[in-house]
């Protein structure tokens, strides 16, 4: 019972956390190393990239 005097609160803190961050964050593209760069500075070389990579 004492672990979960402990424990109950240290959980609802992590999801408040996680919580805020994420609102914080819903704005950011979600897909990793550059994935998306659709639009940006990169965008033309990525394309490149990726369609040497299929022609292969």
């Amino acid at each position: 019972m004492e672990i979960a005097i402990i424990l109950i609160p240290v959980l609802i803190i992590a999801f408040i956390a996680f919580y805020e961050n994420a609102k914080k964050t819903a704005h950011l593209p979600r897909a990793p190393f550059g994935l998306d760069a659709e639009y940006g500075p990169d965008s033309a070389r990525v394309r490149d990239e990726l369609e040497t990579l299929t022609r292969r």
